[in-house]
């Protein structure tokens, strides 16, 4: 009998001993990856010059993407603003006022 309320201290312990190592290690832990920041591949547009001239729908969009290989996309029109920076897994489709493709490149 003694051993078990010697025993029933350590039991209160160790469960918040363990909350307290998960946590220790879900914040070392590196954060998950959004969508967003990641592409599942290299973008390659040297074969899609066929799109320029062509409006961009929602059919012409998907065949890009899938032909170009990247992890995301963007259309780049006159009017918006957009980041500058370079991503080897963005498909960049250009557009003029009028939903035209006017160029496709990676970036």
């Amino acid at each position: 009998m003694n051993a078990d309320r010697k025993s029933f201290p350590l039991r209160r312990l160790s469960l918040p001993a363990a909350c307290a190592l998960a946590l220790l290690a879900a914040a070392c832990s590196p954060p998950p990856t959004r969508p967003d920041q990641t592409g599942r591949g290299r973008c390659d547009a040297s074969a899609l010059g066929w799109a320029v001239g062509k409006p961009l729908d929602e059919a012409a969009g998907r065949k890009l993407f899938q032909q170009s290989g990247a992890g995301l996309w963007r259309v780049v029109a006159p009017d918006n603003t957009f980041s500058s920076d370079q991503r080897d897994d963005r498909l960049n489709v250009r557009v003029d006022a009028s939903n035209v493709v006017t160029g496709v490149d990676c970036g």
